[in-house]
């Protein structure tokens, strides 16, 4: 699908195929089909948390082995993040390959908002 946007048309000149999918369904794949899946300001604070576990669940799920998740800008408070999101990117089973916290700074830093990017590795077993 695009939307218009110049990052659907980087993604398909390179060969790889730019997808629109809502995180409240199971991903069209079947399972260890991709290489990578990418998420962009998708996932963050708004969505439930069994909703967002079971949207992790699945991409694990889609990945070979050896295959990676670049989850990019997941927005969330700080409180937030130690308390519920880090134990639940532990628990779902990828190697860390990078994994970067920021401080959003666009609403001013009295807020304690945060984001996280990171690059996970579906291990081989």
């Amino acid at each position: 699908m695009n939307f218009d946007g110049p990052f659907n048309s980087f993604i398909a000149s390179r060969g790889l195929i730019p997808m629109h999918a809502s995180v409240f369904r199971r991903l069209p794949f079947f399972e260890n089909t991709l290489d990578i899946v990418h998420l962009m300001h998708v996932l963050r604070n708004w969505i439930p948390d069994a909703m967002l576990d079971f949207t992790l669940f699945d991409i694990y799920k889609v990945l070979r082995p050896e295959g990676l998740f670049w989850l990019d800008h997941f927005f969330c408070y700080g409180s937030q993040f130690n308390e519920t999101y880090a134990p639940m990117f532990d628990s779902i089973g990828f190697r860390k390959l990078r994994w970067n916290i920021g401080m959003k700074l666009d609403h001013g830093i009295d807020k304690n908002e945060w984001y996280f990017s990171a690059l996970l590795e579906k291990p081989m077993t």
